[in-house]
């Protein structure tokens, strides 16, 4: 925000003040002074008279003027503005002038002798946007009674110095200059002076106001009769200037203008365009309404409307109604003053564009709803002042009742937490500072909230206030005092790091993509949350990221399609992040995304393509890491109509009926969508799997006795799984401790529809030697349970 050591010094004595000294001390209270400027810039600037001004002999458009810079001094200036004129009070740049736009020089224009320069306003204040036409297209033109040689710039007003502060979102309430007031004059030690309003005999008002939704809890009326539209008295023009707002006429001034002094956005409508005087709070307005900048906006039915006549008189907060606007001929004007809602009107000002200096007031809560009826009380006083206004009518308003916030504090709590030695009376000093009112008992303060301080609700909040009145450099420095304690992982942070590290070393490479991601891929690989249970963005930055992700593999396909766009053809990457949806809420989730060739060395001539077999090692590789028992888990191809996953090249990972995970390659059409070549994936539910009871690492002696290992090569159905096949023969025998498939054949010599399955079988006792017929009654038991689950039968 920016603030008008001007405008602040109508509140709390500021003007003997270093203002950059200021400035300091506001930003370590807590208000970030994050920059300043002063108002207008020019040195050297004088009231000058024009006495005489005559055509430029040598230009059809530049003028040559005689004029008086002080008593009895006339210097020749050239000029070239449309509506410079004799008997003119002007401004005047003087030789050695430093403006805006660089340094004023006397010299010659075509000719003809110029010392220096008679100024419009545009070329003393820098933000153009705060300028009326009449102000950019000519110079400015003083009063008659301007005393000439007098300093410009103090005479218009215009030496002020403007403080640009970074409120915290907790302090909205200093958007208003008399809140900034409380604390600048807390800093300063001095007293607030609040404007004092007159109130006026008042008549009975025919208007009537009513709310009819919760999202607005306070809405008061004021009608005001015989006004004036004119142009506002320079001091307000110069308020509104230094505060960054334009300004336009005096109604709409005086509005503008108590919005900044108390933070209460004000609303005016033109009473005689009213049919029936009522004002109804409300939503469900539907359609395309004109508003006061002349554009159509299309309005919802959450939007909360001011309705007036049955139609729309204001979007509540944000802007007013063309057909109830303040115009050059309204006489008779209704003052708003009322209490939104932030969230549901923010939602309205973003949806319509339309974030306004009234709407981000209520936005930030800003709105002190216990002030509202003087504030309604002040905009008639000034309308009475400056816009003639003859007839003012009583405030037609809801009814709202707010009870005393009291927040107790003790001193021996503001110390414990601050590692101080306050004493009672510094802390009373702080409080009176602050102008808090409140009782204390026995080093017990029992504090009386002001209405505008929305950000005390608790004793630290309290302590947060003698602390920056007190400075925060002038709190001692302590270490804080804590028991021995060690940081440890926990078990799922060590199973993630210990995976991390395992995939590493296996070639793998880490990734971090995006959380968020388009509805037309939300539900592309999902496999552990419900296709329709959607988080989507209120306001997202655009469509492709609006929604949260239900898998990490659409986001991994999109990173090998990136490098393989850069002639990167080998892409082995994984990822560890949460995905989401409304229902489940997060789920942590690990997945592999495998492209080209996993090993590649041209030199040794080996190349190994990636395939399932690929992947499922690397699984199985990291379920081991994580004691996670072959025993344990399940493997089943996917449905065959699995729009996600190639159906021949896929399977579910089950931990009983559960599925866990999947490992496989996915469907041609999705490498399609997503422009990539065979791509092989994993992916894990960790939430569930890392929740499993994992069996304990044993240490055991190295065996004493001999291992036999024998050879057998089934011939069984075609879709049966290898790895169903071990698994069986693992559980036949108590004495087997290992098994490995070393070759799969289909072909001659193998019934068609069948292929032959080489497991090699390794048997050991811990206990004794194995003989001959102890391993073949373990080869019997093998080939009985293989023929029972598989009919399988040894190859001849």
């Amino acid at each position: 925000m920016e603030a008008s050591l001007k405008v602040l010094n109508n509140y709390v004595k500021v003007d003997d003040q270093n203002p950059l000294e200021l400035a300091e001390k506001i930003t370590r209270i807590g208000h970030e002074v994050e920059g300043h400027h002063e108002l207008a810039v020019g040195t050297k600037l004088v009231v000058g008279y024009v006495q005489e001004c005559i055509d430029h002999p040598n230009s059809d458009h530049l003028h040559i003027c005689q004029v008086e810079i002080a008593p009895g001094e006339v210097t020749q200036i050239v000029c070239g503005a449309p509506n410079v004129k004799a008997g003119q009070k002007v401004i005047v740049a003087l030789p050695g002038c430093q403006l805006n736009g660089g340094k004023i020089s006397a010299g010659k224009i075509r000719g003809e002798e110029s010392n220096g320069m008679i100024c419009s306003i545009a070329e003393l204040i820098a933000d153009q946007r705060l300028l009326s036409d009449e102000d950019k297209a000519g110079i400015h033109v003083l009063d008659e009674d301007a005393p000439v040689g007098e300093e410009a710039l103090s005479y218009l007003g215009l030496d002020d110095f403007i403080l640009e502060i970074g409120l915290t979102p907790n302090r909205s309430d200093c958007m208003a200059m008399i809140s900034l007031a409380y604390e600048v004059a807390a800093v300063l030690d001095r007293k607030v002076t609040l404007p004092e309003v007159t109130k006026y005999e008042e008549k009975k008002s025919d208007i009537t106001v009513d709310v009819e939704t919760d999202l607005c809890t306070f809405f008061g009326a004021k009608l005001v009769k015989g006004v004036v539209t004119k142009e506002s008295p320079a001091w307000l023009k110069n308020a509104l200037l230094s505060s960054g707002i334009k300004p336009i006429n005096n109604i709409v001034d005086i509005s503008n203008f108590v919005m900044v002094e108390t933070g209460q956005p004000i609303h005016m409508y033109d009473y005689d365009k009213l049919t029936n005087k009522e004002f109804v709070v409300k939503t469900g307005f539907t359609g395309k309404y004109k508003m006061l900048d002349g554009e159509d906006y299309e309005l919802l039915a959450e939007d909360v409307i001011v309705s007036t006549d049955g139609g729309v008189g204001c979007i509540a907060g944000i802007m007013g109604s063309d057909s109830t606007k303040i115009d050059e001929n309204t006489k008779n004007i209704v003052i708003e003053a009322a209490t939104f809602d932030g969230p549901q009107l923010r939602q309205s000002a973003r949806r319509l564009n339309l974030l306004t200096d009234a709407s981000q007031h209520f936005i930030k809560g800003a709105i002190n709803t216990k002030n509202s009826l003087h504030v309604l009380d002040r905009c008639a006083d000034l309308l009475k002042q400056y816009a003639e206004a003859e007839d003012i009518y009583e405030t037609v308003a809801t009814q709202y009742n707010e009870e005393e916030k009291h927040v107790e504090v003790s001193v021996e709590r503001v110390n414990g937490l601050l590692g101080t030695s306050f004493t009672e009376e510094e802390i009373k000093n702080v409080f009176d500072r602050l102008c808090f009112t409140y009782t204390l008992n026995e080093g017990n303060f029992d504090v009386v909230v002001p209405s505008y301080r929305n950000d005390i609700t608790m004793d630290a909040d309290l302590i947060e206030e003698v602390a920056r009145l007190y400075g925060y450099d002038n709190l001692p420095s302590t270490l804080p005092e804590m028991s021995m304690t060690q940081g440890l992982l926990t078990d799922k942070q060590s199973k993630e790091k210990l995976m991390r590290h395992m995939l590493a070393h296996l070639g793998l490479h880490e990734t971090l993509t995006y959380t968020l991601t388009s509805p037309s891929k939300e539900n592309d690989f999902n496999l552990f949350h419900n296709a329709d249970d959607q988080v989507k963005l209120m306001w997202p930055l655009g469509e492709e990221r609006s929604v949260t992700r239900k898998s990490l593999i659409p986001h991994l396909l999109e990173v090998i399609k990136y490098n393989n766009d850069h002639a990167i053809k080998d892409v082995h990457i994984f990822e560890i992040a949460n995905t989401y949806s409304a229902q489940d809420k997060e789920i942590s989730e690990l997945a592999i995304a495998m492209s080209g060739n996993y090993v590649d060395v041209p030199w040794l001539g080996e190349k190994t393509p990636v395939d399932f077999y690929v992947v499922k090692g690397i699984l199985e590789t990291l379920f081991k890491a994580l004691n996670i028992e072959p025993s344990r888990y399940t493997l089943e191809k996917v449905e065959a109509d699995n729009k996600d996953y190639h159906p021949g090249r896929s399977a579910y990972i089950k931990v009983g009926k559960t599925i866990v995970g999947l490992v496989g390659q996915i469907h041609p059409a999705k490498a399609k969508k997503y422009e990539v070549n065979d791509t092989y994936v994993v992916t894990l539910n960790l939430t569930a799997l890392l929740s499993m009871r994992s069996s304990k690492i044993k240490f055991t002696s190295l065996p004493q006795y001999p291992s036999v290992d024998r050879d057998i090569a089934l011939v069984v159905d075609k879709d049966v799984p290898a790895s169903e096949i071990e698994r069986t023969i693992f559980r036949a025998s108590k004495i087997l401790k290992s098994t490995t498939i070393f070759d799969v054949y289909e072909g001659e010599h193998v019934e068609e529809g069948k292929k032959s399955v080489a497991i090699s079988m390794m048997f050991q006792d811990e206990e004794r030697t194995l003989d001959e017929k102890t391993i073949n009654e373990a080869m019997d038991k093998v080939l009985s349970a293989v023929e029972k689950a598989f009919h399988a039968k040894l190859r001849q």
